[in-house]
């Protein structure tokens, strides 16, 4: 049985006084979020990490904070939660530090079933009916149907407001029975298929900036002419108001920054906002449009890029001069850029969609490791190429002209052969267990995390033991038996200088 997600736009079904409570809910749970936020980062400073905890009602009774005490207390309690998870999953390596919220931003609130109720409306439908408290005096807030029977519906829902919208959000059981991913791929070990007959059942797919998708099959996907236009002129429009807004925080002398504190001030944050809405509205629907087609036109087995867009979109760091005097360009502007449009094309994202509707479909799904995809001829299996243009490739050892998203595809399927044949998939479980450890390893230790420098030592030795043990695992791989995965070895080998950026996972 999978459980599936669903967000609907409410905007248009809430009156004013519902969206003023939302408002108020959202904005709250916000303030108690980076209030916890600020006291856990200053518990870490002080080398005091064993000190994090949930705790949340110090805030409450905080007097220049006196709002908070007009909110449910389940709300309160809920957003302190969330963000000690947040908090402890970095701890575990597996996720960034979490950052503040601006009022700029999405934010959201988890209602837990205190302040809601389930009523069934005939079959496969319900009322959600949410109430402003969860006293025994409470009242009727907001209600709304659902096409779930309530037994489907999760336990807890959130209402999301990003600029001027609102957004319901849950999770439900299809009651569906599938195999998973990993029964899938078990059934082609068991066939005992040739390196060849089991890359004929592979789709390798390639993910880019310019050629958002492009395949081992030759299926191309990118944003139609008018989208991308579209898309262009919201940056276009968000980039004027920004500029907007900052020169008004200059004359008006606003101390922090990224505070709006005037009501014109809110009114461009808001607009700012409502652009970046229409933005992700675009790039949603053209994300499920292209996965759906993708995965239909797969074939069993498809391969996607394990991509670490965390450390690919990193700043570029400052290159001191000659004798440690001032600094050199280290291109940081375009490494913006590029770090921009990554965001923007949503890799991270397209990734997902496609593993879940592939799971629909009742086709498998593999990860493997990205690293040189786009320099390996898929022929002789060597990185001896260059690249005239941007979707060209050309091979020096005489095998060719490709166009270089798709062979970047093939390298891709190619790569899943040796994954699926030595049975890694079953060992994912233990894989990323072992990541957050590794993670772990090479951060500095609980309670002095933001007080590093004198562990650099420590953190390089780390750091060194890591990739050799990843070269030793690469070595172990099965060399394979066909020309055309010859160089096997090769394609599964990380280059050093791209170590750092793409981990195997």
């Amino acid at each position: 049985m999978a459980i599936r997600g669903f967000s609907i736009d409410i905007t248009d079904k809430v009156n004013r006084n519902q969206a003023i409570t939302f408002a108020q809910w959202i904005g709250a749970s916000n303030v108690m979020r980076n209030q916890k936020l600020t006291e856990y980062k200053s518990l870490l400073a002080a080398q005091k990490g064993s000190e994090i905890n949930k705790a949340y009602s110090h805030i409450r009774k905080n007097k220049v904070l006196s709002f908070l005490k007009d909110i449910p207390v389940q709300l309160m309690r809920n957003a302190a939660q969330d963000i000690f998870e947040d908090v402890e999953k970095w701890r575990k390596g597996l996720v960034r530090f979490p950052r503040h919220k601006g009022r700029s931003r999405k934010r959201s609130i988890r209602i837990t079933k205190e302040m809601f109720v389930l009523e069934p409306l005939g079959e496969n439908r319900s009322l959600l009916t949410f109430f402003d408290n969860a006293t025994q005096k409470r009242q009727r807030l907001f209600s709304i149907q659902l096409g779930y029977a309530p037994h489907q519906l999760c336990k807890q829902f959130r209402i999301s407001r990003q600029g001027r919208r609102f957004y319901l959000s849950g999770s439900y059981n299809d009651g569906a029975d599938s195999a998973t991913n990993e029964e899938l791929l078990k059934g082609f070990v068991q066939q005992s298929l040739s390196d060849e007959a089991l890359l004929a059942q592979i789709t390798g797919i390639d993910r880019g900036v310019k050629l958002p998708i492009a395949t081992s099959d030759g299926l191309r996907k990118a944003y139609s002419p008018e989208k991308a236009e579209r898309l262009r002129q919201l940056a276009r429009k968000k980039a004027r108001y920004q500029r907007i807004l900052a020169a008004k925080k200059r004359r008006n002398g606003n101390k922090n920054v990224r505070r709006v504190e005037s009501k014109e001030q809110q009114k461009l944050a808001d607009k700012i906002a409502n652009f970046d809405a229409k933005t992700a509205r675009i790039r949603h629907d053209f994300l499920h449009q292209t996965s759906r087609e993708v995965v239909l036109a797969a074939k069993p087995i498809i391969a996607l890029e394990d991509l670490k867009l965390g450390n690919m979109t990193k700043r570029a760091s400052p290159k001191r001069g000659v004798h440690g005097r001032g600094y050199v360009r280290n291109r940081a502007r375009a490494k913006s850029g590029l770090n921009r449009s990554l965001l923007n094309v949503a890799l991270g994202k397209l990734g997902d969609f496609i593993t879940y509707k592939a799971n629909d479909y009742g086709k498998a799904v593999v990860e493997v490791n990205p690293a040189g995809t786009s320099q390996t001829c898929h022929v002789c299996g060597e990185k001896n190429t260059i690249r005239p243009q941007q979707d060209t490739l050309i091979c020096l050892n005489g095998c060719g002209t490709f166009h270089a998203d798709d062979n970047a595809g093939i390298v891709v399927a190619q790569r899943a052969v040796p994954y699926i044949q030595e049975s890694v998939f079953a060992q994912k479980a233990k894989t990323r267990k072992k990541t957050a450890i590794r993670k772990k390893a090479v951060s500095p230790p609980l309670g002095n995390e933001l007080t590093s420098t004198e562990k650099s030592g420590e953190l390089e030795t780390a750091s060194n033991d890591v990739s050799l043990a990843r070269s030793r695992s690469q070595a172990d791989i099965r060399p394979s038996s066909t020309a055309s995965l010859a160089q096997r070895n090769s394609l599964t080998t990380m280059d050093t200088s791209e170590a750092g950026v793409l981990e195997t996972r």
